[in-house]
Formats: structure tokens, sequence, C-alpha cells
């Protein structure tokens, strides 16, 4: 799994700064080309009256002033492979979603915790809708996270939540191939998150452990991962043993799909992905539904 096309959507605030360096780092690791994007986000009141045509298609992107210069105090003499780009448009995860498919991008890299412009929609309704629509992986980096400056890999400690779905096994071989690439360690972690209803007896999850760990050293077998994956298997909620397991072990890429969870716990894959999102210390890499072997 590589990365040849790289899109950084940015606010210019100090909270998207680490996003930007960490898709920089990733570009020269890649030696991918590398976007950055500047999306002006006009209010809905204003973006109606517009004249819609002339804003442009999908793949209509324009240098506007002052975002042009701002994009470009942004780029470093030593970055050549860059695209620079902005659009006007209401739906700031719309805008990055339709230039990424536009133009190919192979990983789209925000930032999150950040309270205006593109970092706002880490916070709200545009988070979610960026990772329904978007059909690239997306990176999300929380404010404070730094990237490695030296020439090592991006990531040195990966972590893959599964729950033995069929789309978490396609999870787990894209973090495979990711962590042999960077010569990096895996941990694979199974969450028992039961849901049950008030008329059955309670079950407890740590009683279950013993034939979840089983479950779980099967589907690792399956999958025939090239890298020797470390297995872990918690009771739940499956957001607070993803969270502790990767600030215990000094994860700093959690990789997840963004659909899978099957029965009862379909419920929860909501409430789970925006608490990593919001919660994680680390980067957290969001798989599209449908991406494939």
């Amino acid at each position: 799994m590589t990365f040849q096309t790289i899109l950084h959507a940015t606010d210019f605030s100090e909270a998207s700064r680490p996003a930007l360096d960490q898709a920089r780092k990733l570009a020269r690791f890649h030696q991918a080309k590398l976007h950055l994007l500047h999306v002006e986000v006009i209010p809905e009141v204003v973006y109606s009256t517009l004249d819609i045509a002339a804003l442009g298609n999908a793949g209509e992107f324009t240098q506007s002033e002052p975002s042009g210069d701002r994009l470009k105090a942004l780029v470093t003499a030593a970055e050549e492979d860059i695209t620079l780009a902005t659009v006007r448009h209401n739906r700031a995860a719309v805008a990055i979603a339709d230039y990424a498919e536009h133009h190919g991008i192979d990983l789209i890299v925000v930032g999150s915790h950040g309270y205006s412009g593109i970092d706002r929609l880490l916070l709200g309704s545009e988070a979610n809708k960026l990772l329904r629509i978007a059909t690239a992986p997306v990176l999300v980096v929380r404010s404070g996270v730094v990237a490695k400056g030296d020439g090592s890999a991006p990531f040195s400690h990966l972590l893959a939540p599964v729950d033995l779905s069929d789309a978490s096994m396609a999870t787990l071989r894209k973090a495979d191939k990711l962590a042999a690439l960077y010569g990096a360690s895996l941990r694979v972690i199974h969450a028992i998150d039961m849901i049950i209803p008030t008329h059955y007896a309670y079950v407890p999850a740590e009683s279950q452990l013993p034939q979840a760990r089983e479950a779980l050293s099967g589907f690792i077998s399956q999958a025939a991962l090239a890298v020797d994956a470390e297995q872990v298997v918690l009771p739940g909620p499956a957001a607070m043993a993803i969270l502790e397991t990767a600030a215990k072990q000094g994860i700093d890429l959690i990789i997840m799909s963004r659909s899978g969870l099957s029965g009862w716990q379909r419920f929860l894959i909501g409430s789970t992905t925006e608490r990593v999102l919001n919660k994680a210390e680390c980067a957290v890499l969001v798989l599209p539904a449908a991406e494939k072997e």
C-alpha cells in the first residue's frame, strides 16, 4: 500500500500545522505529489444567492488572493512537486472530496481540533460527511501531534482495530502492508463490546475473553500477514479499549475502516469513530468502505 498523490486541506491555523507537517513527511517517504488546498467556506445565505455556474465545477480550482499568497508561504524551495489550489464552497467536506476525486488523490490529510475553516469540520457533521463521501483514505492528525523530523518512516507503531468482519479483514491487510513498508510494529485489537437487551441475562465480557482470543488468532492466521502482529483482546467499550491501548503502547497511527460492523455493533460505529478521532493522541487513518484489495 503506497500513496502517489496526497492532499492536505488547510485553513492556515496553527491547529492545521501538524497535519501539513505529516502530509509533507508522507509525501517525501512515498515520493508522492503533494496538493495543498484551501477551502473558502461561503455562508449558506450568500452561497444560495451566487451564480453557481460562475464558481466553476469540481475540476476548476484557482489561487485567489490573499489565499494564493498564503498557500505559497507554506511551500519551501525544496518542495517542487506540489500543487496549490483554492476553491469557494459552502461545504468544506464536499469541496475536499470533489477535489480529491477529480485529481486522483490517494490520501487526504486533515487536521483536527481547530476552530475555523477546514479544521472546524472535524468537530461536527462535516467530518462525518467527509468520511462518508471521500473515496480516498482520510488521515486525521490531531493538533499537538508532531511528525518525525528525520528521514525515517512516518509511523513506527500501528494499531488496527478489528471486529472479525470481512471489512475489517481488508483493513487489517492494509495495515499489514503499511507496517511492512514502514518497518513498523503492528498490534491488532479486538474489543468485546456487548449490547444485551434487558430481557436477556447479563454475560460478563471477561468470561468471553478466551473464545475471543481464539477467534482473533484464527482471524489473523486467515489474513496471512507479512509482519508478526501482536494480538490484543479487551472487554469494551470499543473506543475506550482502542484509546487506552494506543496510549499505553505508544501507538502513532490507528488504522480503521469507516464501516464493517455487524449485528448490535453496527449501532456503535458512529460513536466509536467519533470518540477515537476526538480523543486519540495520535494520527487516525480511516479507510473508505469501498476500499478493496
